[in-house]
């Protein structure tokens, strides 16, 4: 086995280990939280979309102008 490969190896196991940590345990637990909450809020609401990590209107004007744009046609 190749150095680079047993480096490889033990960076993974050193890896793998931060993740039983109690506060990694914990840290799942809100994430998992947060995630189900997001899902559900996102099936109440179809008015709103997320873009880069943030919540837009669906439809709104724009000053850009495009065959697909809700508004074509309007200006």
């Amino acid at each position: 086995m190749s150095e680079a490969s047993k480096n490889y190896y033990k960076r993974i196991a050193e890896e793998l280990a931060e993740f039983d940590t109690p506060q990694a345990r914990y840290q799942a637990v809100i994430d998992r939280y947060w995630e189900a909450q997001r899902d559900a809020e996102s099936d109440w609401d179809d008015e709103y979309v997320e873009i880069a990590g943030f919540r837009e209107p669906r439809y709104r004007t724009s000053c850009h102008v495009g065959k697909r744009d809700p508004d074509f046609g309007q200006h």
